[in-house]
């Protein structure tokens, strides 16, 4: 009788052991709640000879496939802060009260990762050259920034992760509107509300957050109240409904639905394009109730805030494509342009330039000096695309960069500014432009690059290459 339940223990074991990999054939997992890219099936051999990773390749992808996996992750995580008090995946901070927090915004919640100097300058001075380029076609321009939801509500953050002194959105709110950023101070706006305005599972705001938003927004772009629905009036309920991204990414088979309002209201407005949701990359929207058009840059925080707004405006635009192609600035007119950046992205500014044309500047005479900057060209689409590094001990807090372009066969030259972006060993030494295929003369150039150093320009660098727009 002992052995055999010694040998049902051993049996009960290994179904257990083997399942997962056994039900692989008929109940893999393909897909995830996490906010991670499953592991795809390894090849035996690749162009240069055998996969020399086929095994660990391997290994990581029965991790993400194997059966029952979002069960098994689910049990994990609610044993887990159920016993321990502690969240099972890096990716959600298991606060107080059964308050979730998105991992992605600690640095900036303990103020670990604050912009340099050079970094506050280079971000600015690219957030005005977009907003320069939407404003010389004519079109209002607005920057929205919502706020980290453990900026706003950090009294359920655990007890170990203490709230810095300051924050990169605080030190840059205090600098944009004495460097004339059109921006919209949504932490002032919700911190003086009462209620909360983000989901207590979710990273978010709530349907109440975008209102507050969108409402924000039409009084910045000075639409009076008659122009718009205020929603003041409309009949609304609260509905329990909503699956938070934070709780679906911790327990994928046991979210607990929150509460969220409701507006009873049919909106007016229609999608033009086949939209499947609202995070959908691009978006287009007619209103014939309404007038006027907007182009809004924006996030997954404008997916509750995007039936809002569509709503307010004869014709909508809605892109989450990134970089911003603000090539169709020029190519839409809108009347505003909306560009809307979560907190915790806010490096994002000196990391992916937009797709536009940098300013031209009158010619620059300068010394040649040598250096170790840097020169990358190449072709994209219709563009040509010109960035690189600059010598360090160019480098200051308010060093201009500059890059010249001469026909080498009339010596004319076009100097223009350039956007000024992160690098991984030092802060903000690179540059970055695209310069339109017609800007730019056939045949052999010269391209020198300009730093301006205590106001003194210095030709840093330059190569010489043969561009034709064909």
């Amino acid at each position: 009788m002992k052995n055999q339940k010694y040998l049902c223990f051993i049996g009960i074991v290994w179904v257990v052991l083997i399942l997962p990999f056994v039900g692989m054939t008929f109940w893999a997992t393909n897909e995830t709640t996490e906010n991670t890219e499953l592991a795809k099936w390894p090849q035996w051999k690749k162009e240069d000879g055998y996969n020399q990773a086929y095994l660990q390749e391997m290994g990581a992808y029965f991790e993400d496939h194997f059966a029952f996996r979002q069960a098994f992750v689910t049990a994990n995580a609610v044993l887990r802060a159920k016993v321990l008090h502690t969240s099972a995946t890096d990716q959600v901070v298991l606060g107080d009260k059964d308050w979730l927090y998105f991992s992605g915004t600690l640095a900036d919640y303990t103020g670990t990762n604050l912009f340099s100097e050079r970094e506050q300058y280079a971000l600015i001075h690219n957030m005005k050259l977009m907003q320069n380029y939407i404003e010389a076609q004519g079109s209002q321009c607005l920057f929205l920034i919502p706020p980290n939801k453990n900026t706003l509500y950090d009294e359920n953050m655990p007890y170990y992760y203490q709230k810095g002194e300051t924050s990169n959105l605080q030190q840059l709110s205090q600098k944009f509107a004495a460097e004339g950023i059109a921006y919209l101070d949504l932490y002032e706006i919700f911190r003086q509300q009462e209620e909360v305005l983000y989901f207590q599972r979710d990273s978010h705001w709530n349907n109440q957050g975008a209102l507050l938003a969108y409402t924000s927004l039409m009084e910045q772009i000075g639409r009076t109240s008659d122009t718009y629905e205020t929603y003041r009036n409309v009949p609304r309920h609260v509905e329990q409904n909503h699956v938070g991204d934070l709780d679906e990414m911790l327990y994928p088979l046991a979210v607990q639905l929150e509460a969220d309002t409701v507006f009873d209201k049919t909106p007016d407005f229609v999608y033009v394009n086949d939209v499947i949701d609202n995070m959908d990359e691009w978006i287009e929207t007619k209103n014939p109730k309404q007038t006027g058009s907007i182009l809004m840059y924006r996030d997954s925080f404008g997916e509750s805030l995007l039936p809002f707004v569509a709503d307010a405006f004869g014709t909508g635009y809605f892109s989450r494509l990134v970089p911003y192609n603000l090539l169709q600035v020029e190519q839409y007119h809108p009347d505003v342009v909306v560009i809307e950046k979560v907190e915790r992205n806010l490096d994002d500014f000196i990391w992916d330039m937009p797709i536009m044309e940098c300013p031209q500047v009158s010619d620059i005479a300068a010394p040649q000096v040598e250096t170790s900057t840097t020169i990358e060209t190449k072709k994209a689409g219709s563009f040509l695309e010109i960035k690189g590094r600059l010598d360090e001990s160019y480098l200051q807090t308010d060093t201009e960069i500059y890059v010249a372009v001469q026909d080498l066969q009339t010596m004319q030259t076009k100097t223009y500014q350039t956007f000024y972006t992160a690098t991984e060993d030092v802060d903000a030494n690179g540059y970055h432009l695209y310069l339109k295929g017609a800007s730019v003369p056939q045949g052999e150039i010269q391209i020198s690059v300009i730093a301006v150093k205590q106001k003194q320009p210095f030709v840093v660098a330059d190569t010489t290459i043969t561009w034709s727009e064909a």
